[in-house]
């Protein structure tokens, strides 16, 4: 645990200041944030050399379903991932919307490109919306996973993140065990993006924080860095950790809290019939309740 998480803060902020001055000699400016890189991790010029990198890895080739952030810099290996017949599965931005899946068996040829944009998976017959149990029903299973990012550290710790939410991602896929501890981790960014705290004079990052995910490989144009033995978390969402506002934007959140109680309440054996007749559920079994339908509801009308 860092000892003093102001100067923790302040050297993240002086890698990120670093990074940001190259990016912008290299990153494709978005066409509603420019080049406000706190509200999107942009594309950059010569991704798709890094897609070629990650692509030969041995993880990427043995992969069924796919994990990719939502992030431009992603976007030709959403393309890639899914003309090699993989299923890709993205959180939509912030995890507003829950996750989206993108099947090649349902998707044709000609829309395989629009399945990659991010305005365009979510369009009538291309993604579809899936909630977390719907994820479990289905017996969906993450073999790898792919995430953008701003400036990553040798090691493969997200020194900053952007706007992927994928720490978030992580938690609520290995809580519902679609993902597993073991499940390989990868992040394509340019060479710019990687930064060696040696060469600032700085204390090197580790993995700190309890739902921190350190990344396995990090592809760029021009090399694939390789890290041993990367940390991954080895629970799912610790809720009294889980700020209050966030449960309220993040859809699936809420839908794992709705999925927790209820499996609390089934395990306690059920609803206490002559209760419920008498009194209906209590409080916090509504809750439960309401939390299911709710969702259930709102993924009904994505379909």
């Amino acid at each position: 645990m860092t000892a003093n998480p102001s100067l923790h803060a302040e050297r993240r902020q002086l890698i990120w200041h670093r990074v940001y001055k190259e990016l912008l000699k290299h990153a494709k400016p978005d066409s509603r944030f420019h080049n406000d890189f706190l509200s999107f991790t942009p594309d950059f010029r010569g991704s798709s050399y890094a897609v070629d990198r990650l692509v030969q890895l041995p993880c990427y080739q043995a992969a069924t379903t796919i994990l990719a952030t939502p992030d431009g810099s992603l976007e030709e290996l959403r393309y890639r991932a899914l003309k090699d017949g993989k299923k890709v599965l993205v959180g939509t931005y912030r995890l507003r919307r829950g996750f989206v899946l993108l099947s090649p068996l349902r998707i044709g040829e000609a829309d395989l490109q629009a399945a990659s944009w991010l305005d365009g998976m979510e369009r009538p017959g291309i993604g579809r919306h899936l909630s977390l149990a719907q994820l479990q029903e289905e017996g969906i299973k993450v073999d790898l996973c792919v995430l953008g990012g701003l400036a990553f550290n040798t090691q493969g710790v997200v020194v900053w993140e952007g706007q992927g939410l994928f720490e978030v991602q992580w938690a609520l896929l290995h809580d519902i065990k679609v993902i597993q501890e073991q499940v390989p981790v990868v992040a394509i960014a340019h060479s710019c993006q990687v930064v060696d705290e040696a060469d600032l004079g700085l204390e090197r990052f580790k993995p700190e924080k309890a739902a921190e995910v350190q990344c396995d490989y990090i592809a760029t144009p021009e090399k694939v860095f390789e890290i041993q033995e990367a940390v991954k978390p080895s629970s799912g969402v610790d809720f009294d950790a889980v700020d209050s506002k966030a449960l309220e934007l993040i859809p699936p959140l809420q839908e794992l809290k709705g999925i927790r109680m209820m499996e609390s309440i089934m395990k306690d054996g059920g609803f206490n019939q002559e209760k419920k007749e008498e009194q209906g559920p209590t409080a916090e079994e509504r809750t439960g309740i309401d939390m299911m339908e709710k969702i259930m509801r709102g993924f009904k009308v994505a379909q």
